[in-house]
């Protein structure tokens, strides 16, 4: 590692992360490396988390912070610490840096986030119905751990690659198809030898897998291809969970949008935000030009949040009255925002009233 890596002590964390240290770097390809996290008695509660949920890692880079968000494709039933995996991009500032990561060193890291699981009172005896392409293989992988781990659930994954060799993760599911092999079925998608996903292979591939649980993580084109084909072939819209991430703009960009959508609300005069939060209701107060985000947390209101700008996915809420702006969206669907949803980090009200809801 640099000198920046080096440098980084316990003592050194950003405002809401936690220090932690790599215990283990696996060399998955060759250029996708998994991190192992060592995660103190005093900070697993915090650090608790539900398959298919992600971290995000706070890096500092040409005297400033970038966060970027990286999956766990550990799962919390069967692995004793988190895991994350990184594949090396082109050009991608934070995951070269994060491939030159090694064991000793240590991490700024916020709490899991995410709302990419599966629901634990999903109908076992329905196929789960995994799609994963390239590194997105991660989060679908805790997932696919965990249902191994603690249900009889049938399982389908399609995990589509560029080549034999870009397989992540290759021996440890060999060995989990011989363990299950009544109950774990995988299929390769290799774009080398079949080319890239199409309609007609998703339609192919999904036979006999009807009314499932369906989860995509991969490339925008491969998971919209995949999306398509569900909807078209009559799958319930809320049964398919797409993962998206996005690599975020420059802070100081990030900055200058965050001033301009600030100053454009501070005319706005909210009397009431009101707050679902576990079951309970919440009247708080919200001061010109805040976020939802920063109204709730400055009524000392613990609602769920990780990167606070606007392409993890990790505030988002429903809002069930009012009218909101929302300044940045880097995550949600068409649809999502025709059904209400927003993000807490990125809205502000625009109307007297104002009502959200946050998952349980």
């Amino acid at each position: 590692m640099g000198t920046q890596q080096q440098n980084l002590t316990p003592a050194e964390h950003t405002t809401a992360c936690v220090s932690l240290q790599v215990c283990a770097v696996i060399d998955e390809t060759a250029d996708a490396r998994s991190l192992v996290l060592d995660v103190p008695p005093t900070l697993r509660e915090r650090f608790r988390y539900k398959p298919g949920q992600f971290l995000s890692f706070r890096v500092p880079l040409a005297g400033k912070l970038l966060t970027r968000c990286y999956s766990m494709a550990s799962s919390p039933l069967a692995d004793a610490l988190p895991k994350v995996t990184v594949k090396r991009v082109d050009g991608g500032r934070v995951s070269n840096w994060m491939n030159e990561v090694q064991v000793g060193d240590w991490l700024e890291v916020l709490p899991p986030a995410g709302l990419f699981c599966l629901d634990p009172q999903a109908d076992t005896e329905k196929p789960l119905v995994l799609f994963g392409g390239g590194s997105g293989i991660t989060p679908v992988f805790s997932i696919l751990k965990s249902v191994l781990h603690s249900s009889r659930r049938p399982i389908k994954l399609i995990y589509a690659n560029r080549d034999e060799a870009s397989v992540i993760f290759k021996d440890e599911l060999c060995r989990l198809i011989k363990a299950h092999p009544d109950q774990l079925h995988v299929v390769h998608v290799l774009d080398s030898v079949q080319g890239f996903l199409t309609d007609h292979q998703v339609r192919h591939l999904l036979r006999g897998s009807a009314g499932g649980d369906y989860f995509i993580c991969g490339p925008g084109p491969f998971m919209d291809t995949v999306e398509r084909t569900l909807l078209a072939l009559g799958e319930a819209a809320e049964r398919i969970h797409v993962e998206r991430f996005v690599s975020p703009p420059d802070p100081d960009e990030l900055l200058a949008e965050e001033a301009v959508a600030r100053a454009a609300a501070m005319d706005s005069q909210c009397e009431a935000l009101i707050v679902e939060l576990d079951g309970q209701q919440h009247e708080i107060a919200c001061q010109p030009g805040d976020t939802l985000l920063q109204s709730c947390k400055a009524a000392g209101l613990d609602v769920p949040s990780s990167c606070e700008e606007g392409f993890c996915g990790a505030c988002m809420c429903v809002v069930k009255e009012g009218e909101i702006q929302l300044a940045r969206n880097d995550v949600l669907s068409a649809k999502e925002l025709t059904d209400g949803w927003t993000l807490a980090c990125q809205s502000r009200p625009t109307g007297a009233r104002v009502r959200l809801k946050f998952p349980d």
